[in-house]
């Protein structure tokens, strides 16, 4: 009876462990991909006119001269 306590508690144990790491690597998986998407998000917001820019010139709307002169607005 003594020995089937004992496989119990190191099977109870063991889970325990397996629980704690797998919650310490899902808390690090969070933290890396909110890191990732705060770095991400500020560099798209930063450069979204920009691209909207290039956007255009490369539909023809704009001339080249108009594009260069709005860039050089927008990143003042």
């Amino acid at each position: 009876m003594m020995i089937n306590m004992n496989n119990s508690f190191m099977m109870m144990c063991m889970l325990l462990m397996f629980l704690g790491v797998l919650i310490l690597i899902v808390a690090v998986g969070v933290a890396v991909y909110w890191v990732v998407a705060s770095l991400t998000r500020n560099n798209r917001t930063k450069n979204y006119p920009i691209m909207i820019l290039a956007e255009r010139y490369a539909k023809g709307e704009i001339t080249e001269e108009e594009f260069k002169q709005r860039k050089t607005i927008i990143e003042e």
